[in-house]
Parts: structure tokens; C-alpha cells; sequence
């Protein structure tokens, strides 16, 4: 019985300490995947046609998606500002507070989150499937190294995309608030325009970017690193998928308060 009692107790901490553990290695293990992929940057003009292609599958084939979720995303920040501020401030605070937001929280972060769900899923799924088939060993046995074929080009395109369609997502948000200022809440062109620009700062805009940089090299990382983790089967390329986006989305909240922390303070 006491030999019971002290297992039963034991146990959640034995799990705690496990589950600690696991995560240490696995930040590890992302951290060396980050160094040896940067290790091989001075190879990508070699690898530049592959660079392009995946650019292509990351931006160009997300825009129809990215212009769907920004425009109603700036719909929804611009009558959310107007119902705060009705009666209370001019109508110009309206476009002031939807740009505010927008460039600094919304355009980048909700960019990142709808690529990690659509593209950090996907290269998990293609990385762990090609596991699954033993093609990455099919690439060390001809002697061809997988990081600089794989890895480096969906890295720099992660790396470069994602600030990209950052700033596109902005864009498009902010032309949903001007119209959803026209049609529905009664507030000119110029008046939005003009509240745009007031109480503008260049840090802003700089904010948002630099955010996307950070949030694109995460959902590589996290994406690449679930891909290579993943179980045997389909049942593990689906907790592969699965694992990326939640721990994209995790990452990027927890990256977003670090980042901000250290421009706005």
C-alpha cells in the first residue's frame, strides 16, 4: 500500500519532469535546425529555381485567402473603433485607431496565423510524408544533403514571403475600413484618410515587419521540425499537422509580446 501511495503520488511529478525535459530537447533540437540552416545560406544560388518555386506556393498562392481575411479583418477593426469612439472623439479618430491596430497587431499576426494554418501544415505533411517514404535517407545515400535541398529554400521563402504578404494584408485592411466607412458608417474618404495619418508613427509600420520576419522563421522552424518528428503512417503525418499549427500559433503570441516588449519600451 505505501509502495502504491508514494507511486500514485510520484507519478505526476515523474510526468511533470518528463514532459519539462521533452521540451528543453525539442527547443534544442529547433535551435540547431535554425543554426544549420543558416550554416548554409552561402549555398542558395544554387538552389535558387527551388527558392522561387516555394515562394510561389507560400505568397502567390495564399492571396486569395490573405485578401478575404484582410479585407473583412479592417471591416471589422474600423466599425469596432467607431463604436468605441462614437460620440466621444471626431470621426477621423476612427481611421487613427483602425491603422493603429492594424499595422501593429492585426496585419501581422493574424497573416501568420492563417500561413501557419494553410503553409506550416502543409510542410509538415510534405517533410513527414517524405519520412514516411524514406526519401530524405534516399537523399544521404546519394550523398545530397536534405537541409541545403529542403530546408534552405523553404526557409528564405518563409523568411521573405511572410513580411511580404504582411505588408499586402495591410494594405488590403486598411482599404476595408475605408470601405466599410463609406458604405456603412456615414464617414468620408477624407476623413478616414486624414485620421489614418494622424498620430502616425514610422514604428508602426516597422513593428508589424519585423514581427512577420520573426513569425516566418518560426512557422519554417516549427513546420520542418514536426515534419521530422512525425509518426509512422498517416496517423502521425496528421499529429504532425496538427502540432505545427498549435505550436505556431503558441510561438507567434508568445514572439508577439517579446517583440513588442522590445520596440515599444
Amino acid at each position: 500500500m505505501k509502495n502504491g501511495a508514494a507511486s500514485l503520488i510520484l507519478s505526476p511529478i515523474r510526468n511533470l519532469g518528463e514532459t519539462f525535459i521533452d521540451g528543453i530537447t525539442a527547443i534544442g533540437e529547433v535551435v540547431v535546425l535554425f543554426l544549420s540552416t543558416l550554416k548554409r545560406l552561402p549555398f542558395l544560388p544554387k538552389v535558387m529555381n527551388l527558392t522561387i518555386k516555394q515562394m510561389v506556393s507560400i505568397g502567390v498562392s495564399s492571396l486569395p485567402l490573405l485578401f478575404v481575411t484582410s479585407i473583412f479583418t479592417g471591416m471589422v477593426a474600423t466599425v469596432q473603433s467607431e463604436y468605441q469612439f462614437r460620440n466621444l472623439v471626431p470621426d477621423k479618430f476612427v481611421g487613427t485607431a483602425a491603422c493603429k491596430m492594424i499595422l501593429i497587431e492585426l496585419g501581422p499576426i493574424l497573416t501568420a496565423l492563417v500561413m501557419a494554418g494553410r503553409v506550416g501544415s502543409a510542410l509538415a505533411a510534405e517533410i513527414g510524408t517524405m519520412k514516411e517514404k524514406e526519401e530524405l535517407a534516399a537523399y544521404e545515400v546519394l550523398g545530397l544533403d536534405p537541409l541545403r535541398y529542403l530546408a534552405l529554400p523553404r526557409f528564405v521563402a518563409f523568411f521573405v514571403m511572410l513580411p511580404a504578404l504582411s505588408v499586402i494584408s495591410n494594405c488590403l485592411a486598411l482599404i476595408g475600413g475605408w470601405i466599410v466607412c463609406v458604405l456603412a458608417l456615414d464617414i468620408t474618404s477624407y476623413t478616414y484618410y486624414t485620421g489614418m495619418q494622424y498620430m502616425f508613427d514610422i514604428r508602426d509600420l516597422f513593428s508589424g515587419v519585423l514581427k512577420s520576419f520573426v513569425f516566418g522563421t518560426l512557422i519554417y522552424l516549427l513546420g520542418y521540425y514536426c515534419g521530422l518528428k512525425a509518426g509512422a503512417g498517416a496517423k502521425g503525418v496528421g499529429f504532425a499537422t496538427m502540432n505545427v499549427v498549435v505550436s505556431s500559433c503558441v510561438s507567434i503570441l508568445i514572439f508577439d509580446l517579446i517583440v513588442a516588449m522590445l520596440i515599444f519600451n
